[in-house]
């Protein structure tokens, strides 16, 4: 029994002697990959399942006038963080006075993709017309997520997000007053309904929901 307590005694003094201490370059060691930021399907299921955002998000319709690619915060405003990028589009004006498609052609709309890219290289060698600088607004990503089924991004979420309400803020340019005579994109939480969205094609003010919700003046 004696030699059991001094042998015990023995390995508790070469443990509480031992090098134990942390290296304290693994206290302050860095990583260069950003940290990963939560996924969407930790709270829902991304894209949602719904019909609304299944097809907005599945067009893969371009907009320069408005945000470029449909995004989140084309409806949500304020629910994700974003950065505005400048886009300068440039056109340039075809001087054959006999040509078949006369008039001005913009960079963004023909961008050049390679040196096999032929009619938007020829286009830059054209007659400079005009620039218009376009602001767009970009969601901002979520840092080390890998893209989404479906080629959808994961975008980093604001203070609204988090609130427990579906809250649907059209952005900015997602209103054009000049073509619904003044009338701004707005939403009916009531009715579920929007109306003088930028991106939809009626030229006046309209309603735009599901057919199947029975209003009156419905589109689908």
């Amino acid at each position: 029994m004696g030699k059991r307590i001094w042998l015990a005694a023995g390995c508790l003094f070469w443990v509480a002697c031992g090098d134990w201490k942390m290296d304290s370059a693994a206290l302050t060691a860095r990583s260069a990959a950003p940290a990963t930021g939560m996924g969407c399907t930790a709270c829902h299921a991304y894209p949602p399942l719904d019909s609304n955002h299944l097809y907005h998000l599945n067009r893969g319709i371009e907009d320069k006038r408005i945000n470029g690619a449909i995004t989140c915060l084309d409806c949500h405003n304020q629910s994700l963080a974003w950065r505005e990028e400048v886009l300068n589009d440039t056109f340039y004006h075809d001087p054959d006075p006999a040509s078949r498609f006369p008039g001005n052609y913009s960079t963004v709309d023909f961008p050049v993709t390679g040196a096999g890219n032929p009619p938007p290289l020829l286009i830059r060698g054209w007659h400079l017309d005009s620039v218009i600088v376009r602001r767009q607004r970009h969601p901002l990503p979520q840092p080390g997520r890998a893209t989404a089924p479906g080629g959808l991004i994961e975008y980093m979420t604001g203070l609204a997000h988090l609130n427990d309400s579906v809250d649907v803020v059209f952005d900015p340019n997602v209103t054009d007053t000049a073509r619904f005579q003044g009338a701004h994109a707005e939403f009916n939480p009531r009715e579920e309904t929007c109306s003088a969205v930028a991106c939809h094609q009626d030229a006046v003010p309209y309603r735009f929901v599901s057919k199947a919700k029975g209003l009156p003046g419905s589109k689908e």
